[in-house]
């Protein structure tokens, strides 16, 4: 009967064809990246990670992908750059519809790129394009091609707006200038609302998560990114090929917070949402819950060690411990090396060293590491009184001084043992839940 079965030609024409489309899509990655990515970013536009990964990995292999601009931007993601970069979609900015992108696009068709936002709002049919879909554009950073900071385009919306509906007013009553050849010129904004300063890093950057679903102008853990890099045992994408129930290290940024009250235990409980430079994963506050409460803030930069479960469709961690992103250096680093070349080596060097370490002083061990011309390395420990306290702050600081890669952590890369969770000690072991919520 099996033998009979497997004669069968309905498996063996599926497994065929999609051996030609696995064939044809491979085909069209390696020879037309940007636009196999275009259209990859296209069809899952609406599903953030999805969307988050094809342009970390488009990224990874060389390929620049732009932010929405009004005056370059189609409905989707499409080819820039003769081919060369991938540009954001106007369409895909939560806010801005279908209907409101056609309004641009036809209006910078007819007249050419916009100039300002003034000319836009002239240009476009204020019946589609609001303030709303204006306030989107410009917090996703689509009219920065304008030379105006975000903030001062917010502050000027209503203003355009108003002067915008008056022209087109004027126009349906008959009275713009001679064939509509000459228009008054826009009187200067107020003061007030003119050249004001950007706003902060921080709020650029969550406009744009909140709009776009990931970072354009950069990534508010950038600057931590080297406590990342060697703190970290893991980064999210790697979680998956993890052993499952196996310990891990791993620091991000929390990204959204859900908190409730399990069903089970009547117990509060935590929903973190951790998010690193390759993507999120989830945080199960159960036990403890009372303690890592004060460190659950949206935005605030963690690192957390704890189980992996990857028995479901996504890794999800539960934490036995939580801290400040800043604290992993000084709690994880056993050693502190200065590396330091001899043939550059200046006559106040050491002055300028002793000076730098007293300014971060601790009980961390300092080694000398002097680098030889002809190959080599010549190690001296310094005396305990000499002892620092790791730091980022400290790590910027020698390699100013000394030189890039100067500044050296030696990480202890050790696990704790793995706690029991609390249904397993309730039914001797073999308890498991996705919660207990």
């Amino acid at each position: 009967m099996l033998e009979k079965f497997a004669g069968y030609g309905f498996n063996k024409s599926h497994a065929a064809a999609y051996a030609v489309v696995a064939y044809q899509t491979a085909y069209l990655k390696a020879n037309y990246p940007v636009e196999f990515y275009c259209a990859m970013m296209t069809n899952d536009v609406s599903v953030t990670e999805k969307l988050s990964e094809y342009i970390a990995e488009a990224r990874d292999v060389g390929i620049e992908v732009l932010g929405p601009d009004v005056n370059e931007s189609g409905v989707y993601f499409a080819p820039a750059k003769d081919g060369k970069a991938i540009r954001f979609g106007l369409a895909a900015i939560k806010g801005v519809g279908e209907i409101a992108v056609e309004g641009i696009l036809k209006a910078r068709n007819e007249h050419g790129k916009f100039s300002s936002l003034s000319e836009l709002c002239e240009k476009v049919d204020g019946r589609t394009v609001n303030r709303k879909t204006l306030e989107a554009l410009i917090k996703a950073g689509a009219c920065d091609t304008f030379g105006e900071t975000r903030a001062t385009l917010v502050a000027q919306i209503d203003r355009t707006l108003a002067r915008a509906a008056s022209i087109l007013s004027d126009r349906q009553k008959g009275q713009s200038s001679l064939f509509g050849a000459l228009e008054e010129a826009a009187p200067p904004m107020p003061e007030a609302i003119s050249n004001l300063p950007e706003w902060p890093q921080h709020e650029l950057l969550t406009n744009e998560k909140e709009l776009l679903g990931f970072y354009v102008t950069g990534h508010p853990l950038t600057p931590l990114a080297p406590l990342l890099q060697k703190y970290s045992l893991h980064t999210t994408a790697q979680l998956a090929e993890v052993p499952n129930r196996s310990m891990t290290r791993i620091g991000g940024m929390i990204a959204a917070i859900t908190h409730g009250v399990s069903k089970k235990s009547s117990k509060p409980y935590a929903l973190v949402t951790l998010e690193d430079l390759e993507g999120s994963v989830q945080i199960l506050v159960l036990n403890d819950y009372d303690k890592f409460r004060p460190l659950l803030e949206v935005n605030k930069p963690i690192l957390v060690v704890g189980e992996v479960s990857t028995g479901e469709d996504k890794p999800k961690i539960f934490p036995q411990e939580i801290m400040p992103l800043e604290d992993a250096a000084k709690k994880y680093t056993k050693q502190v090396h200065l590396r330091l070349p001899v043939a550059h080596l200046q006559p106040d060097d050491m002055v300028k060293a002793q000076e730098l370490m007293a300014a971060h002083a601790g009980k961390c061990p300092l080694f000398l590491c002097f680098l030889r011309p002809e190959g080599g390395s010549v190690f001296i420990e310094a005396n305990g009184r000499f002892g620092v306290t790791p730091s980022l702050e400290l790590e910027h600081a020698v390699n100013r001084q000394f030189g890039d890669k100067a500044y050296y952590a030696v990480v202890d890369r050790n696990l704790p043992e793995k706690q029991r969770r609390v249904w397993e000690k309730k039914n001797g072991g073999n308890g498991h839940n996705g919660g207990g919520e």
